[in-house]
């Protein structure tokens, strides 16, 4: 009982303790004596700001006895973007000029001297704007900006000329940034005050010409038909011999594009995907040269491109060329055009490919459904198989329709299990290509014969014994490269197991 009360007691004097505490804290100012040190509210370091006989905005630091009562917070200057005029930025990467203008119920729109005609990165002029619009301190430095390198003031990184359209202006510096990130030296106007404000406040004033270029470099179609590329054509100092690929949208074969030079055959869907995907709709990192002399071109390797690449489109035709990549990244440009830009190197995989990468993944895969007949020739024996597919439609219980592809195959009058034919289909036309390399081949062990239902043509691939284990897989009577022995011998068993 008695630890009871004694914890209640406890209790009860830090209610007590917390309740005089909040009202020390919010306690009026005029409540107490001058020396009472009771708790007051932090208003602000007392800072008049004027404008002066040249319309420019002036800060000037109260103080009593040469000292500041209350070195704290304080705005010097308090204005939103639509105000804005224009702005002079000087800093290291050079002088922008920038002109605004806020259409009835729009956002500010920015202009750049010299550069009307650039696409500028949305949001970056606005940063400039918004810095020059407002500016607020959170500590007094100096009075009378003694020292001043050591603030980086006497050559200020950063100086800016802000005018408004009240017809009054505003000169801001930045320094250097303060010790521990607490922010950035500045000063306003003509006085030698320094403050320190948030780093973050200052930034944009950091920024040159080719922060504010869009670092869009060339868009999608508008229509998914625009985006169907027709053609690619790759080359350069990094191609021995030049690379042209053509959309493949016939119904026989599992391919996107054909590859018609420097061999002819279809191509590597992954490969061929990666090269399609990497040229229309580009966004780089950053803008690197803006007009570039033939110097700078040369500089940056882009006179003697290390690659390039033009694509055909409904809409458009877009090329584009590449310096030699330099670890992750790439320079590159518009052909003709007048920004260098850095991007990724794997969002332009048409820089680092190459003729062997291209080769399709497979002697040659028909798709099933595009067949009439597949004759197989396997261990001496000739297997002959008749195909057919169509398409079925089935309507549910709501009206909801539903399309699918049928397929049947008979040997002779006997109808093979489809499931079964998938396996083996599967196990022989999709083995897989271990090289591009080219040998003259020999009597073929395996022979692959399909005749398509659309024309009737055919197209022969045969394996047959090569040097070093491995086989030589032909096309119409070419060598495309070698494959594996174990994939001939899993599609002769494969064969076996449909019971024929």
């Amino acid at each position: 009982m008695k630890n009871k009360k004694m914890l209640i007691i406890i209790i009860a004097v830090a209610v007590a303790l917390v309740a005089a505490l909040l009202l020390l804290i919010f306690l009026p100012k005029s409540c107490g004596t001058e020396n009472s040190g009771e708790a007051t509210i932090d208003e602000g370091t007392d800072l008049t700001v004027s404008v002066d006989e040249n319309g420019v905005h002036q800060a000037k630091v109260n103080t009593k006895d040469g000292k500041i009562e209350n070195n704290s917070y304080g705005t010097l200057l308090e204005y939103v973007p639509s105000d804005l005029k224009s702005i002079h930025l000087e800093n290291t990467k050079g002088t922008l000029d920038i002109t605004t203008e806020t259409p009835e119920n729009e956002t500010t729109k920015y202009t750049i001297k010299g550069f009307e005609d650039f696409d500028l990165q949305g949001g970056v002029p606005a940063e400039i704007g918004s810095a020059a619009s407002s500016l607020s301190f959170t500590r007094v430095i100096s009075l009378d900006g003694g020292k001043s390198a050591d603030f980086g003031l006497d050559k200020p990184r950063a100086s800016v000329t802000a005018e408004y359209r009240d017809n009054t202006k505003a000169l801001i510096y930045v320094g250097s940034d303060a010790p521990q990130a607490a922010g950035t030296y500045v000063r306003f106007g003509d006085s030698d005050t320094v403050y320190l404000v948030e780093a973050e406040a200052v930034a944009p004033f950091d920024k040159g010409i080719n922060d504010l270029m869009s670092l869009i470099i060339n868009s999608s179609g508008e229509t998914d038909e625009d985006n169907r590329v027709s053609s690619i054509t790759v080359g350069g100092a990094n191609f021995p011999e030049t690379i042209k690929l053509e959309a493949y949208d016939g119904e026989k074969v599992s391919a996107s594009f054909r590859v018609t030079a420097p061999f002819e055959g279809y191509a590597n869907e992954m490969e061929s995907s990666l090269i399609s995907g990497g040229i229309r709709g580009l966004y780089a990192l950053s803008v690197d040269l803006i007009n570039p002399t033939d110097k700078q071109l040369a500089e940056a390797g882009l006179d003697k491109p290390y690659a390039e690449v033009t694509a055909e489109y409904p809409d458009t035709t877009v090329s584009l060329i590449a310096a030699k990549p330099d670890g992750d990244n790439v320079q590159i440009m518009e052909k003709g055009g007048r920004l260098v830009y850095t991007v990724a190197a794997d969002k332009v995989p048409w820089v680092n490919t190459s003729a062997e990468k291209l080769v399709n993944e497979y002697a040659l895969y028909p798709k099933l459904t595009a067949l009439s007949g597949m004759k197989v020739t396997s261990g001496g024996k000739t297997y002959e198989f008749k195909l057919s597919s169509k398409e079925i439609t089935t309507t549910d219980d709501d009206g909801n329709e539903t399309s699918s592809t049928v397929s049947t195959v008979y040997y002779g009058d006997k109808e093979i299990a489809i499931d079964k034919f998938y396996a083996f289909y599967n196990d022989a036309a999709m083995i897989e290509l271990a090289d591009a390399k080219q040998e003259k081949a020999g009597a073929p062990e395996l022979t692959l014969e399909y005749t398509y239902a659309s024309d009737g043509a055919t197209d022969k691939v045969e394996f047959s014994e090569g040097s070093d284990g491995k086989y030589v897989a032909s096309l119409n009577g070419k060598a495309v490269g070698h494959v594996r022995k174990s994939d001939i011998t899993r599609a002769a068993n494969s064969l076996k197991e449909l019971g024929v």
